[in-house]
């Protein structure tokens, strides 16, 4: 059964001792079980309401708790977030819950204490409930800036066109988080009049504020934000200029393209490789002598990045890099610069091609078979019957498969 069908199907059968013994739970000594019956409450959908009381009444509560997952008794990290307390708990078991949650989160955004506040920003942001953009809004001029950053947040997750102006503001907040939190949310909104802001933001003293706002100016996916972002590609932050070819990639315009050739050259490898997607999504003949320039890279995921992107621009000058390339050390490599030779479909690749065929690596070997398929070459005729006799079953379906198409040319 489905995951979120089974959390109905407890909630609908859900006794009702067992809801009273949860919510007793909630008051308990131990803040680890404290933790665990929020999160079961939330599991219980609707029928978890009558805790709704206890829940605000623990919205407060900061006591740090190793995070858990309460399906089966299994308790493990999430990711890098290996901490939780039972107010973030409440929280968002109160939105699970649904909209019998609304009006009590709305009025405690409204508390005295700086952690309830937060907690009932981060609980409506799960609810996502359009009735609570405007009291969001208002808590982005709280004095305490973790409330201001939950409710950025929050409005991110609720998508409101109407939240776009005053996270546009936030951008230029006193806490970096909260301007953070800010580009973030711009970023799921997607709207357009928000792209003067973000492009601001790109020299923005913090580094994470620029890299949230490329990242924001890729979602929106606009050309307006290309001269910005292709500024940003000297960034002094790798992370930064990373998230800006990525934007670059997604707007795919080829204003761009000689910046991020120039990318190519970058210090930092996770750049690079991101230059060669970005590059390989515009699909300029341009970027060729870069990409096969990049072929040659001491680290294997830009040549194999490199190779994708020849094979997106199928262009019959990458064909010989290529073609050097199926004899690269990593298997990836080998693999992608096949599936590039099959995409460009030079005949000039067959030998080389035929040779792959009897490589270590089976997932090479089946690309192989593709690509000579693709190129339809008689050539390739015989090779790709013997390896209709390859020990990996993949490797004789692609071949069969080409010896089709060769024979049909």
């Amino acid at each position: 059964m489905p995951s979120a069908l089974l959390a109905v199907w407890v909630g609908l059968f859900a006794p009702q001792s067992d809801v009273q013994n949860l919510i007793e739970a909630l008051t308990s000594p131990s803040a680890e079980r404290r933790v665990e019956a929020a999160c079961r409450i939330g599991r219980l959908g609707f029928r978890g309401a009558p805790a709704i009381p206890t829940l605000v009444a623990l919205l407060g509560d900061r006591t740090p708790v190793r995070r858990i997952h309460c399906d089966d008794g299994y308790r493990g990290f999430h990711g890098d977030w290996n901490e939780t307390t039972p107010g973030e708990s409440a929280a968002l078991a109160l939105a699970d819950i649904g909209s019998e949650s609304l009006a009590p989160l709305l009025a405690a955004l409204e508390d005295p204490s700086w952690a309830v506040r937060g907690n009932a920003a981060l609980g409506l942001g799960s609810l996502e409930d359009e009735r609570a953009v405007a009291p969001l809004v208002a808590r982005l001029s709280d004095d305490v800036p973790g409330v201001r950053e939950q409710s950025a947040r929050a409005l991110g997750r609720i998508e409101s066109p109407a939240a776009v102006e005053p996270l546009s503001r936030a951008l230029a907040d006193s806490d970096a988080a909260v301007r953070e939190s800010a580009a973030w949310a711009l970023g799921r909104i997607e709207d357009e009049s928000s792209l003067d802001a973000l492009a601001a933001a790109l020299e923005d003293q913090d580094a994470r504020v620029r890299e949230q706002a490329a990242w924001a100016l890729g979602k929106i996916d606009s050309r307006r934000a290309v001269p910005s972002l292709t500024k940003v590609l000297a960034d002094e932050n790798a992370r930064v200029r990373e998230q800006a070819a990525w934007a670059l990639g997604v707007i795919e315009d080829r204003g761009a393209l000689p910046a991020l050739i120039d990318g190519a050259e970058d210090e930092d490898a996770k750049v690079r490789e991101q230059v060669a997607w970005a590059l390989g999504r515009i699909e300029d003949d341009a970027a060729v002598p870069a990409m096969k320039k990049a072929l040659r890279d001491a680290v294997a995921n830009v040549r194999e990045q490199a190779a994708w992107a020849l094979g997106r621009i199928e262009s019959r000058a990458g064909t010989e890099a290529l073609v050097g390339a199926l004899s690269d050390d990593d298997a990836n490599v080998r693999e992608q610069s096949a599936w590039a030779l099959g995409r460009i479909e030079d005949p000039e690749g067959v030998p080389l091609l035929i040779g792959a065929l009897r490589d270590g690596n089976a997932n090479v070997r089946e690309q192989a078979a593709w690509a000579l398929g693709r190129i339809g070459d008689p050539r390739a005729a015989e090779p790709l019957g013997d390896a209709l006799r390859d020990e990996s079953a993949n490797v004789r379906e692609q071949a069969a498969w080409a010896l089709g198409r060769v024979a049909r040319r």
